[in-house]
């Protein structure tokens, strides 16, 4: 390698063009981390050359280390060094100087006579670092990967400030830019402001850039760069291996990319969204590769290991195959995907997509390996999806209920799905139902005995987190308006709109007073159970409050009237018609036996 310590004048003065190839990721710098620093040590450098006596020499800025491989290129193109490092910093300059132009632009309208002209010479200085002399794609002196090409050229083809292409991180970085440059060059007189900045950019901000020989690996090059302290996600370590193997198979690695990788880059908000909480959290597509390969392997993965472990995978796949091909890999990493879609934003109107609905509110993610298996397998029969869905969530929920441990869900995904690859010819349904009646202890499913006890005994609301009371409710509600086959069609409700109400409110002693048979602690204990809860909406919910079950004498509504004139849910149609003259203390227990007649038949042992 050639090092060479350089301003980025020097880098971006000739015509050339720095392409960024497909492995590397998209563009996903940001304002608090990158853009805000980059501007704060410009400023560092503007503060420097202000304060100059004389021609005192001047410190300048290191911004970092791009790597670059020079390319053929055919007669007549421009010569082409390829990013293996740095696309990301190459990317921001070309976004950063194309915004102080037009910053320093704009100082010419008010400007004339020597200003005038000492303006446009820095605005000319800048101009021709962001543009080769060449037409199309080549006028463009870095060049990204696919997704960010539309956008990058929005930035860059704009002729001043447009406020209308402020959409996308790249035109962030740009109205981010260009306002800071206006604000420094508002501080000053206009042509020597313009003139400090121009110098700043261009001399005193310098990289190292570093020419691989022909004998350097660039893949090698590229992970080790990586290796320490570069936010690089696992994910975008796996992509660089999986094209450079594609290339070195001599596979068509642009076609590649656009079948099987490209909705990763091109989805860039879902997928590199930190999801988890705390320490745990990380971006959504290494979620789904933990994932991916936890089922491939029939291990579980840690996320600190993930890129160890897929190239272990990769070693593995090339051993059992002379004739191993990259692209079934990426093949099944992409049908994987979609699927981890389904699981994530479940959509349908199947049992089975009910189901994902409501694992997601359980919060039982370490079930995604498993699903991903069974979501394929079941694709030529759907029926043996939604069979699965009803055992997983009949043993989810009733354990919930229960107050049943979960530290041994994670292995005993890996169980089932171990038992669900070794008979292939059986429906998945069948194996599930097999594996859990099978777990005893600690583990067992809860029988329907257990499962009444605790459904009106346990304190529900308070225990729980209130979206599992609130999932638990409107799966009632559902099966209500599901089961009788002489009533309307299932109506569509928004379940977000809905909320968890007390009959007996919480705040009872103003409005609902203590019968002698009672004791206050009881009637706390027992209000918090399934018996005193429904659901109401949003709006309904404020007016019927802390009020009484029938009306006062004073002609004011209570909740009997409150629900009667408001609610089409079938579960409080069924409490009006069963406590007209009064719900109570002992109406809890009744009314939670009642609905637990529905919950043991919705999830069966």
């Amino acid at each position: 390698m050639q090092p060479s310590y350089i301003p980025i004048s020097q880098v971006f003065s000739q015509d050339q063009r720095f392409t960024v190839p497909l492995f590397q990721r998209p563009y996903v710098w940001n304002k608090e981390e990158q853009w805000e620093p980059l501007w704060d040590d410009i400023l560092g450098v503007l503060g420097r050359l202000r304060a100059r006596e004389d021609s005192a020499v001047v410190a300048s800025h290191f911004l970092g280390t791009i790597v670059l491989e020079q390319k053929p290129t055919a007669t007549g193109n421009l010569p082409r060094r390829e990013v293996i490092d740095g696309q990301q910093r190459l990317t921001t300059l070309q976004i950063l100087l194309k915004a102080v132009e037009h910053a320093i632009s704009s100082q010419l309208g008010s400007s004339e006579g020597d200003s005038k002209k000492a303006i446009d010479l820095a605005k000319r200085q800048i101009a021709k670092l962001t543009a080769n002399d060449a037409s199309e794609e080549e006028i463009y002196k870095v060049w990204p990967t696919n997704e960010d090409r539309a956008p990058f050229k929005a930035v860059m083809d704009c002729d001043t400030m447009n406020t209308s292409i402020a959409a996308g991180r790249m035109a962030e970085a740009y109205v981010f830019f260009h306002d800071a440059a206006q604000d420094f060059l508002n501080k000053g007189d206009p042509a020597e402001m313009a003139r400090i900045l121009s110098e700043a950019v261009r001399n005193y901000m310098r990289l190292i850039v570093l020419d691989l020989d022909q004998g350097d690996e660039p893949q090698a090059i590229f992970e080790t760069l990586n290796a320490h302290g570069t936010p690089l996600l696992p994910a975008d370590l796996i992509k660089n291996w999986l094209l450079w193997e594609a290339a070195r198979q001599k596979l068509d690695v642009t076609q590649l990319y656009e079948t099987y990788w490209r909705l990763f880059d091109r989805d860039h908000d879902y997928w590199r969204a930190r999801v988890g909480t705390g320490h745990a959290a990380r971006a959504r597509i290494d979620t789904f590769l933990q994932n991916w390969l936890s089922k491939e392997t029939g291990e579980a993965i840690s996320p600190k290991h993930l890129y160890d472990r897929f190239l272990k995978h990769a070693e593995n796949l090339k051993s059992q195959d002379e004739g191993f091909s990259v692209l079934e890999l990426m093949a099944s990493i992409h049908s994987d995907a979609l699927r981890y879609i389904r699981i994530d934003l479940p959509k349908g109107n199947s049992r089975f997509d009910l189901f994902l609905e409501r694992l997601k509110r359980l919060g039982s993610v370490v079930f995604y390996p498993l699903l991903l298996e069974v979501i394929a397998r079941s694709e030529t029969d759907p029926t043996e999806a939604d069979k699965f869905g009803v055992s997983l969530e009949s043993y989810l929920v009733r354990r919930l209920v229960c107050g049943a441990q979960t530290r041994s869900y994670g292995s005993l995904t890996l169980t089932i799905l171990k038992s669900v690859r070794a008979q292939d010819k059986r429906p998945v349904n069948e194996v599930l139902d097999e594996v859990l009646t099978s777990l005893d202890g600690s583990d067992e499913w809860p029988s329907d005995e257990e499962f009444r006890r605790n459904w009106v005994s346990r304190k529900f609301y308070g225990y729980f987190k209130r979206d599992r009371v609130l999932m638990i409710l409107q799966a009632i509600e559902h099966s209500f308006q599901s089961s009788n086959g002489k009533v309307e069609p299932l109506m569509s409700f928004d379940w977000s709109q809905l909320q968890i109400e007390h009959i007996i409110p919480q705040a009872w002693e103003s409005h609902w007073p203590l019968p002698e048979d009672v004791l206050p602690e009881d009637r706390k204990s027992g209000i918090q159970g399934i018996g005193n809860l429904t659901l109401v909406s949003k709006k309904l919910n404020p007016s019927l409050s802390n009020g009484p079950w029938i009306d006062h004498e004073n002609g004011k509504p209570g909740k009997r009237s409150g629900l009667n004139d408001n609610t089409m849910l079938i579960i409080n149609r069924k409490l009006l018609d069963r406590y007209r003259d009064g719900f109570c203390d002992s109406a809890i227990s009744a009314r939670a036996d009642q609905l637990f007649a529905v919950a043991k038949d919705l999830w069966p042992r």
